[in-house]
């Protein structure tokens, strides 16, 4: 077959879409016309498209070499380079021989300073174009985009709006508008303008993924799963979608559908980093240990490497107790795919175990600073939260609770053991030893209570439910109880979430406390051994009881807490406990006192103190035997301070 003939069959299958077939024919032209410049354009357009950049590099240059020195060959070669990381060499294709660039050219060049993160020289670049060419629509999208990424957010919007003037009905300019609004913490205005850009271009799902994902970092998941389930439907392979939608039912609790969103994301991309690094969060705090170690097996076996398989990575060595080398590897992790109040997070938790609590105390630091600036940070008032919090304590008084009218409350199903308190006094140590024993189901830290409070509304009307509002909010309870963990038959639910302390009002009219003497701490349970190791307990380490009636147990620390739990008839412990404990041993059975000499516990029938001291506000109970506590001095100024 002649050369001749080849090309038209090259051609040929070009147009066909067989770019393996049109390569092969091209090829076998070139071993007859090795330097014919149009054979070789011809085989490096069909290699860049087969996706053989080197190969197609080659050829391209070869064209140029061999008298191909035009405009279109230049353009190619470029971008060709430019995907194989030299940018050097593709910037000089640029520069015209002539020493006259075109406007193609020109605006490849801007481009290609932009891709490689050179965002000051890519707006010269643009603004020598808009100059030129005035009524440039992509020119002046483009140099709003370089402007945004060099930080001048008035200049960026004024290019959009130029843009915007030029071609009004175009939706990726209202896209990066919204955008600019968001780095101006302009996030109501910046979905108003992904709507309007999601009108404007009905079958493209990129404006409803920005909405989605806009209203979900607002607190807004149910509105922003409205938008990512339309861009779901637009485009149902695309994970990005997928991790979107779950990360909104993430925040919305619902970790069922989550993992599944999660799930559909590697489905449709077993590569994606995102996806795996959301799906591992999640099993990790599920407690999940061994599908997280398989799942990164998993990642690593599809060629997936990066910050969020190393942030996965330091999740499994801490789990492991591998402290230092978890530290180590979070802090080389850097990426825009982990929320920075993550990775601070977690360094903070690490280094805080190890005892290093400078270091600690900076990382915090920087995830309150990383949150405040977050959409979500910059929505809250905290003042607002502050005066809510007052009105609350000032309305928790025994007065209060004295005028609830009485509400008879089903004991079907039982009601749960609560277990809450101030961040650090001791509620992890204590759902510890709860877990050990084969009648109880502790929850982690699921917000149920929360999700009742909302449905509440103002908690100040908390004494004005009706029986059939309690009832109402009871049923709610158990049925998002059945959704995030079902209750396995016969079994004792423990809810552990320190931050419900306060919602103890909440929980009282749910499930009211009696008078009666609870004769045993966790006789509830009938449990017989409970052992515990504490190893290294930092000096000091309190931890606060609420030993109320029947099956409510808690843990509080907090004026709230103490102020509901007199009123309700619950008792505090508030417990000291020495490094050099190593083992306790807790045998339930009778109650002789809670009152040992000296104040120290002598409340179970080992007749020896679980801790080394113990401080006891004892709520008006007229059964129990009359006797003044006093608080030491130590520990009052420690109450007395939070």
């Amino acid at each position: 077959m002649k050369s001749q003939e080849r090309m038209r069959a090259a051609h040929a299958a070009y147009q066909k879409g067989d770019l393996s077939g049109a390569l092969v024919q091209a090829e076998a032209v070139l071993k007859a016309l090795p330097r014919d410049h149009v054979a070789l354009q011809f085989a490096g357009v069909v290699a860049a498209q087969a996706g053989f950049p080197e190969k197609a590099s080659d050829y391209l240059r070869q064209a140029i070499a061999c008298g191909g020195d035009n405009e279109d060959n230049r353009i190619n070669l470029a971008k060709v380079l430019a995907e194989l990381g030299q940018w050097d060499e593709a910037l000089k294709l640029c520069q015209s021989p002539d020493g006259k660039p075109s406007q193609d050219l020109q605006r490849l060049e801007a481009d290609l300073l932009k891709a490689q993160g050179r965002p000051n020289e890519a707006v010269w670049a643009y603004e020598r174009i808009v100059h030129e060419q005035p009524d440039n629509f992509d020119a002046w999208n483009n140099l709003g985009n370089a402007r945004h990424e060099s930080g001048d957010l008035d200049a960026a919007m004024d290019a959009f709006q130029r843009a915007r003037q030029l071609k009004p009905q175009e939706s990726i300019v209202f896209t990066n508008i919204a955008r600019v609004l968001m780095s101006k913490d302009r996030y109501e205005d910046a979905c108003l303008m992904l709507e309007k850009a999601a009108l404007l271009a009905p079958l493209d799902p990129a404006p409803l993924i920005e909405l989605g994902r806009t209203l979900t970092s607002m607190d807004h998941p149910e509105a922003g799963l409205r938008a990512l389930g339309d861009a779901a439907r637009l485009d149902p392979k695309n994970p990005r979608v997928f991790v979107s939608i779950g990360q909104a039912f993430t925040d919305l609790s619902n970790q069922p559908q989550a993992e599944r969103a999660f799930k559909f994301a590697l489905q449709a991309d077993a590569k994606n980093p995102v996806g795996y690094l959301n799906l591992g969060i999640l099993l990790e705090k599920a407690n999940r240990v061994d599908e997280l170690s398989a799942l990164v097996a998993a990642a690593r076996q599809h060629g997936v490497d990066g910050p969020e398989i190393s942030y996965l990575e330091a999740l499994m060595l801490s789990r492991a107790g591998k402290l230092d080398e978890a530290l180590q590897l979070a802090k080389s992790i850097s990426s825009t795919a982990i929320n920075e109040a993550t990775i601070a997070q977690l360094k903070g938790q690490l280094a805080d175990k190890l005892g290093l609590i400078d270091e600690a105390f900076w990382a915090y630091e920087d995830m309150n600073r990383a949150m405040a600036q977050s959409p979500l940070g910059l929505s809250v008032d905290r003042s607002a939260y502050q005066r809510n919090m007052d009105g609350l304590r000032h309305q928790t008084t025994a007065d209060w609770f004295a005028g609830w009218p009485k509400v008879d409350v089903s004991r079907d199903p039982p009601s749960p053991v609560f277990l809450v308190g101030f961040p650090r006094s001791g509620t992890t140590l204590l759902d510890t030893i709860l877990m050990g024993h084969s009648d109880t189901h502790v929850l982690e830290e699921i917000p149920l209570i929360e999700t009742v409070a909302q449905a509440v509304g103002d908690l100040t009307r908390v004494g004005e439910l009706s029986a059939n509002e309690v009832a109402a909010m009871r049923e709610l309870y158990f049925q998002e109880l059945a959704k995030a963990s079902p209750v396995p038959a016969g079994k004792m639910v423990i809810d552990k979430n320190p931050l419900s302390m306060v919602r103890m009002p909440l929980i009282h009219r749910l499930s009211p406390m009696r008078k009666s003497y609870l004769r045993c701490g966790i006789h509830a349970m009938s449990c017989s051994v409970v052992t515990c190791r504490i190893l290294s307990l930092p000096k000091p380490c309190r931890v606060f009881l609420i030993l109320p009636m029947q099956h409510e147990l808690m843990i509080a620390f907090s004026p709230i807490g103490r102020r509901a739990a007199k009123s309700c008839h619950s008792m505090f412990i508030c417990s000291a406990m020495k490094p050099w404990l190593k083992t306790s041993k807790v045998k339930c059975g009778r109650c002789s006192t809670f009152w040992g000499s000296n104040g120290r516990v002598a409340c179970w029938t080992t007749r020896k103190p679980l801790v080394n001291e113990a401080i006891f506000v004892r709520p008006a109970m007229p059964k129990l035997p009359k006797r003044s506590i006093r608080l030491p001095a130590a520990v009052g100024s420690v109450t007395g301070s939070i």
